[in-house]
């Protein structure tokens, strides 16, 4: 059995406490498909927008060539295999096929550029990377070639679909049409590591967190229950398979034995389309999903009739954005749930309740998962009380990987985790999110760490001092905006700035979308600058 070096899992006390309890077992979600492949062979798991469709004997075919042309390939159990996909079918047959054979799946969001997935990549020690193929915005096969002559781990580039257009490279269709769908030899074990996402950076130093199927499996079993899922719902999931808010998403329904409709790529139109052609039952979106499509008047008129339950996630939602989409949905309900890549999918609204509970907060923490909101002295504090939310359980992560202090920040020293978020409790158990600790800027429900943005800037010669900071937006719930000093004399437009970070690799998702320009930056004695000040000037000063 190989084991993956970087690995830290949780104290073995611990996890015999889970397992003990039954909250871990030895479920696979590699497990979960095959065994519906016999029970349902002919089921769709999967279907596009596009007419493609992949049932569950197909799925499972799939994955098992994928995973024994990997071990074929030299690629070994612990070994990390990175992916930059959109949502689709190829996605999850690869989700899949390189975790039934041992190996770690790495995710990397579709936006990073070679400016992000260098240090991320180069982190990950990955030996192979699955990426989508060359359009007029994405070169992905020729940036993993560039990559490649510089990571010395990288070996392999996979083409997950479409033609290789002279690039030298394997391509998914051809290494599974090349191997047997035979049952792996010495299989990994629940325990082993399976899945590696990056939180909240792309620095020199990210923060991975690195999962067994133990915490995976663990959490879709007793997720589901909270919303009622079942083998019948056909489950549309908007945020990408690259975020943990995806992939948990499709574990559920997996668990369930359900049919997955991924949102491949988010356009407000296709959403609606979505909505509406492919008769979802349950909808997973994020609040900037539903912001987008009510601005610009594309729910009137049409049949929303299949949607039960719409779950919200990966950013604070305005209740009245919540309010306005349920107003579309003859027979469906919208309500929230709180998840971190660090904690997984641990709470959901009643879908029961009223708006009062299912717009407002985001519900009670799932059985076994354990809260408590505190002040800055760590003490509990009452209802209705602001403090930090923190979490202890079966699905809290054992620690972020390499990362010693991180480990040491965030957690207490009696094992609590700190989210960083600010949050209330309710007199009926609920907890209403209200903030962040952080500095982490989230757009869209994408947490955008600020930090290597900032170092860029600086290197642009008109540039004295830089700081990123979120402003409010009523689509995104924030967007970014770069404070900057400038030299004596000195002058630069948002257009030029833009462009500098283009040049640096710094993805587009990335860059400021507003600039404040000011005299002198407010900073401490230590001479840190205060973000709180900026942020307060940037919204009287540029969102009156």
């Amino acid at each position: 059995m190989f084991a993956n070096p970087n690995y830290l899992p949780h104290p073995e006390a611990l996890a015999e406490t889970f397992r003990s309890t039954g909250q871990w077992n030895d479920d696979t979600v590699a497990g979960w498909v095959e065994a519906w492949a016999e029970r349902q062979p002919d089921k769709v798991a999967i279907e596009q927008l596009d007419g493609q469709t992949c049932t569950y004997a197909e799925l499972n075919d799939k994955s098992l060539r994928l995973a024994n042309s990997l071990l074929k390939l030299g690629i070994r159990q612990g070994d990390v295999v990175a992916i930059q996909m959109f949502s689709s079918i190829e996605f999850l047959v690869a989700y899949l096929g390189v975790t039934r054979m041992g190996a770690v799946l790495a995710t990397m969001h579709m936006p990073y550029r070679e400016g992000e997935l260098e240090p991320l990549l180069r982190f990950a020690e990955a030996r192979a990377i699955i990426c989508a193929p060359s359009d007029g915005k994405y070169g992905g096969p020729e940036m993993m070639g560039r990559l490649r002559q510089r990571i010395s781990s990288l070996e392999h580039i996979i083409l997950a679909r479409g033609e290789r257009n002279g690039f030298d490279c394997l391509h998914l269709a051809e290494m599974m049409a090349s191997a047997e769908p035979a049952a792996i030899v010495n299989p990994p074990r629940a325990a082993d590591p399976a899945l590696l996402c990056f939180t909240s950076g792309t620095s020199a130093a990210p923060k991975g967190v690195m999962r067994s199927s133990e915490t995976l499996t663990a959490d879709a079993r007793v997720y589901v229950g909270t919303i009622g899922l079942t083998k019948e719902d056909r489950s549309m999931i908007a945020p990408p398979f690259t975020h943990v808010f995806g992939l948990l998403c499709a574990n559920n329904a997996f668990y369930t034995g359900g049919t997955i409709l991924p949102v491949e790529q988010f356009v407000p139109e296709v959403y609606v389309q979505m909505l509406e052609v492919m008769r979802p039952t349950v909808v997973y979106s994020a609040p900037a999903h539903l912001a987008s499509t009510l601005k610009g008047g594309l729910l009137e008129g049409r049949d929303l009739g299949s949607v039960r339950q719409v779950i919200l996630g990966g950013s604070i939602c305005p209740p009245q954005v919540a309010a306005d989409f349920e107003a579309h949905l003859p027979n469906g309900k919208v309500g929230s749930l709180f998840g971190m890549t660090e904690v997984l999918l641990v709470t959901q609204t009643p879908m029961d309740e009223g708006p009062d509970v299912r717009h407002w907060t985001v519900g009670r923490p799932i059985p076994g998962v354990e809260a408590r909101i505190v002040s800055a002295d760590g003490a509990p504090v009452a209802n209705s009380e602001e403090g930090e939310l923190q979490l202890r359980g079966f699905t809290i992560l054992p620690g972020y990987m390499k990362n010693d202090a991180a480990n040491a920040a965030a957690f207490t020293s009696d094992g609590w985790f700190r989210t960083g978020d600010l949050a209330v409790w309710d007199d009926k158990g609920n907890i209403t999110i209200t903030g962040r600790v952080k500095d982490l800027i989230n757009r869209g429900g994408i947490k955008i760490n600020p930090s290597d943005i900032e170092n860029t800037i600086v290197e642009h010669d008109a540039v004295v001092m830089a700081a990123v900071v979120p402003m409010p937006d009523d689509v995104l719930g924030e967007r970014i905006c770069a404070c900057l000093t400038l030299k004596p004399g000195a002058r630069i437009e948002l257009d030029e700035l833009c462009a500098f970070l283009s040049t640096r690799g710094i993805a587009k998702m990335r860059w400021p979308e507003r600039l404040f320009v000011i005299d002198e930056m407010p900073m401490t004695p230590t001479r840190k600058i205060i973000k709180g000040v900026l942020q307060s000037r940037v919204r009287q000063e540029l969102c009156p």
